[in-house]
């Protein structure tokens, strides 16, 4: 084998030939990933020194993440659940205007509850994380254009970007700030309106991505092909329907079928029979109809998936990166540059990491590699708050981030891949909704902790919530079977 083999046997074992295969809307995809994540990225440095700085304390700065992190529970809710009947295009496209709004009233205001409406109605991430319909969104769109074989390697890229773009943004917040007051200066305040002027314009950069989109990111509507219903008394309410009559003569005529595919042919024809008498909603109930329906199965996993990836939301709610920035400007008077840089590198380490992780889930699945990555993570956020010097914190932060991400991309495959194609979206809209829910919390309670100076056992109960979470899972979902489509 020559030079040139080995480097594509390389580049396609972490995912490279894959996403340069991949169609225009995976990179389009991508690239609202990386420049909306570049803007979180920058926010996430100057977001709680900004309130500080409009002389708001810590526990009114937690507060105002915590009721952000709850409103976009309801946008993002209605957004992702409606997407696949409003287009996923539009619910895109409509979020990056809102996101431009919310960064132009940043800018200006001063007011406290004219942010919070605008954090809310807009999107103004208050963790350096996810926030709003997006990612929902977006993921459900790339299972769409992918095959699960190499579904892993996209989802990889994807958090990839993610992690590089809140390094850049992180970075270029960081000594823009610390530039402006240093060199021009500039007051704090202003140096971080300016930032905010920058989110602004990098929303509509994300817009024209949204617009570009093709139609082929929708979801296709699946025809449902019915036997003719036989004709029956409608005061008879033991009339059995046609279809249910055929499971009844195939299912008496034929004795080689199994116990399980005679209980899913009758969850067929049950289903069938449902549709073959479904009567038209009133005009005022059809917005039902718009929202999507899961099945018994779904419900059961979902179920489960509320209970463990709240507890890890929780947990990552306590330990944002907004919280560990003011975490590091209040206890060892780090530079915004410092800082910046800091978070650069956490980042790089994070996206690095990524490329490693869909290598492992090829040989190891989506859940193994997700609780063998993430717990050790869990471990040190434990005692991130312990080190007395600066270095030392900054040291175990890097080194968290080395697995912190890496169960992101396999999280991600085995939750398009749990449910049907049908239920993708409202699927991962729901359970992005319930771990906004659940993280909403945590920043009110680390604001109580900064507040009377005790950040180090918030840093602690959040590790312990994550290592919690990390045995349920597995626990939970070994072994468990994934849809091919």
């Amino acid at each position: 084998m020559g030079l040139m083999d080995y480097l594509y046997k390389f580049a396609d074992e972490i995912g490279l030939v894959t996403l340069v295969s991949s169609s225009r809307d995976v990179h389009l995809l991508c690239a609202q990933r990386f420049v909306r994540m570049f803007a979180y990225g920058q926010v996430t440095i100057i977001l709680a020194v900004f309130f500080t700085s409009l002389d708001m304390g810590e526990s009114k700065t937690g507060l105002f993440m915590t009721c952000t992190l709850l409103g976009d529970v309801v946008i993002s809710f209605v957004l992702t659940l409606v997407a696949d009947r409003v287009g996923r295009r539009t619910i895109l496209a409509l979020g990056s205007l809102l996101m431009c709004a919310s960064g132009v009233v940043f800018s200006y205001s001063s007011t406290f509850w004219v942010l919070l409406v605008a954090a809310i109605v807009g999107v103004i991430s208050p963790n350096g994380n996810e926030i709003g319909p997006f990612r929902a969104v977006e993921e459900s769109t790339l299972a769409h254009l992918i095959a699960l074989e190499v579904r892993a390697d996209i989802y990889a890229w994807y958090a990839l970007l993610g992690s590089l773009g809140s390094a850049f943004g992180a970075i270029s917040s960081g000594w823009i700030v610390q530039y402006a007051q240093d060199k021009y200066n500039w007051t704090a305040i202003s140096s971080y309106r300016f930032i905010f002027v920058i989110y602004s314009v990098i929303a509509l950069m994300k817009f024209a991505f949204s617009v570009m989109l093709s139609p082929e990111c929708e979801l296709q509507p699946v025809p449902q092909k019915l036997e003719p219903t036989v004709e029956r008394d409608v005061d008879d309410e033991n009339a059995e329907s046609y279809p249910m009559s055929r499971l009844r003569s195939s299912t008496d005529q034929d004795e080689e079928l199994t116990g399980i595919e005679r209980d899913e042919a009758r969850d067929i024809f049950e289903e069938m029979d449902q549709l073959s008498s479904k009567k038209v909603r009133p005009f005022l109930l059809r917005w039902i109809d718009y929202f999507p329906h899961l099945s018994k199965q779904s419900l059961k996993v979902v179920a489960q998936l509320i209970v463990w990836f709240a507890l890890d939301s929780f947990g990552s709610g306590l330990a944002t990166q907004t919280w560990v920035a003011y975490y590091f400007i209040s206890r060892f008077d780090t530079k915004e540059g410092v800082l910046g840089s800091l978070f650069f590198t956490t980042n790089i380490v994070a996206a690095a990491s990524s490329l490693v992780a869909a290598a492992i889930s090829k040989r190891l699945g989506p859940i193994l590699t997700m609780v063998g990555t993430h717990l050790p993570s869990s471990i040190i956020l434990m005692i991130l708050g312990f080190p007395s010097s600066s270095t030392a914190a900054m040291i175990l932060l890097v080194v968290r981030y080395c697995t912190a991400t890496m169960d992101g991309a396999p999280r991600q495959a085995f939750l398009s891949a749990i449910v049907s194609s049908e239920e993708r979206t409202s699927v991962m809209g729901v359970v992005n909704v319930v771990k906004t829910l659940a993280s909403s919390a945590g920043p009110s309670l680390m604001g109580k902790f900064a507040s009377i100076h005790k950040m180090p056992i918030g840093f602690l109960v959040a590790g312990l919530c994550k290592v919690i979470y990390d045995l349920g899972i597995l626990a939970s979902f070994l072994g468990v079977q994934l849809h091919n489509k």
